[in-house]
């Protein structure tokens, strides 16, 4: 009697159906609460459209993020700096320096990178060619990891007070119905 093997796509082993990248977000939203609990150890989140954000108040310039990459089949875990240029590189530079310390709380897979020319990060990349539940909690744990990895050393180093600093200069704001300059 033949055999009959069951193919499923790389990176979903158990062959469960994609999730749409809200809903794989959602899940992963989903673990963070469970593992963090109610009041995400007093982060703030955002959810947009293929990324999810965690945060201190006052300060979403200095994130948590996981990022869903449809179109390149990956997913993304890391610390970003999305403030002004100089800042951003100051407090790369600052953990680069604790990198020995950095990588004994959260492990070798991440890497420090100058992301555009203004915003840094520090990241791991993994394949997902696909967006399933599993990959969600995965991603959810690496984050929390991540979080309780990183929070002593932000802490110890006040990246917090950096982090506000990184906030960009606004524009003073125009008096109601005051002429546009062309």
């Amino acid at each position: 009697m033949a055999r009959k093997i069951v193919r499923t796509p790389a990176g979903n082993p158990r062959g469960e159906p994609p999730l749409r990248v809200r809903d794989f977000l959602a899940l992963v939203h989903e673990g963070v609460r469970g593992r963090l609990g109610a009041g995400l150890d007093g982060l703030e989140m955002r959810q947009r459209f293929s990324f999810v954000q965690y945060f201190r108040a006052g300060s979403a310039e200095m994130h948590y993020e996981v990022w869903a990459q449809r179109k390149t089949g990956r997913v993304e875990i890391g610390l970003h700096f999305e403030g002004e240029r100089e800042r951003n590189y100051e407090a790369l530079e600052a953990l680069a320096l604790r990198a020995p310390d950095v990588q004994e709380r959260i492990g070798t897979a991440y890497e420090f990178e100058e992301w555009t020319k203004s915003w840094t990060r520090l990241h791991r990349s993994s394949e997902a060619p696909s967006l399933t539940p599993a990959l969600a909690d995965d991603a959810a744990d690496r984050l929390c990891a991540l979080i309780r990895g990183m929070e002593p050393i932000i802490d110890q180093m006040d990246l917090r007070r950096l982090a506000a600093a990184l906030r960009p200069a606004r524009a003073p704001a125009r008096a109601h119905g005051a002429a546009r300059r062309r």
